[in-house]
This record gives C-alpha cells, sequence and structure tokens, in this order.
C-alpha cells in the first residue's frame, strides 16, 4: 500500500462514508464541490489517480461511472498510523502520547480510556 495525499484521502473518506458497495461519480462530484469548491475536472482527476493506484476500480453504467472501494477505510488508516508512529515518534508510545499531552488534544476522559485499553491488554 502506498501514501495517498490529503485530498485523495478526502475523497476516499467521502466514499468510505457511503457504506454502499459502488458511489457514482455524480455524488462524489456533488459532495466535492459542495464541501470543498472542487470542480468536476479536479474531482475527476483525483478519482483517476486512486483508480490508478489501486484504491479504487471504476465502472462504466451506460453514461455514469461508479467506483468501488479496492482499499478499505480501517486497512488504510492502520497502514497511516503505523507510517506516522514509526516514522515520527521510531515506535515509542511515550513520545506520541508526551506530544499529544503537552496540548489540550488529550481530555481526562482519553487518558481514562488509554489507561482502560493499557490494563485490558
Amino acid at each position: 500500500m502506498i501514501k495517498i495525499p490529503k485530498t485523495e484521502y478526502q475523497v476516499m473518506k467521502f466514499i468510505w462514508s457511503q457504506k454502499s458497495s459502488k458511489v457514482s461519480s455524480k455524488e462524489i462530484g456533488d459532495y466535492m464541490l459542495e464541501k470543498f469548491n472542487w470542480i468536476k475536472p479536479t474531482t475527476a482527476k483525483v478519482l483517476s489517480r486512486l483508480v490508478e493506484k489501486d484504491f479504487l476500480q471504476h465502472e462504466k453504467e451506460g453514461r455514469n461511472i461508479t467506483y468501488t472501494v479496492l482499499v478499505k477505510e480501517n486497512e488504510y488508516v492502520k497502514f497511516e498510523t503505523e507510517e506516522f508512529f514509526d516514522f515520527v515518534h521510531n515506535k515509542s508510545l511515550t513520545s506520541i502520547v508526551s506530544t499529544l499531552g503537552d496540548g489540550d488534544s488529550i481530555s481526562d476522559e482519553d487518558i481514562k480510556e488509554l489507561e482502560e485499553w493499557i490494563k485490558n491488554r
């Protein structure tokens, strides 16, 4: 698997959120226009790159193009998280938690959940 840029990830997040086996280019284009003010050719280019990278498969149905997900969201999130954890934090849980803890990113509830996760692991 390869890392995808933020623009491609935004499209994939929308497609994954649809919880459908196929999503039309029109649905995707309409969402990207509304949410990010993308013109349709921009969305079409991003979709073609995702097909080239084997994240999506496309199928022409009459005048419409539908896309089927080839990479599941949980698979990609795991890949991205492991890469970030390894590259930025040198596989140090202490590093990532202390970095997040230095700001307001971690709530008391988050800390309780982390403690519970550690106990149950």
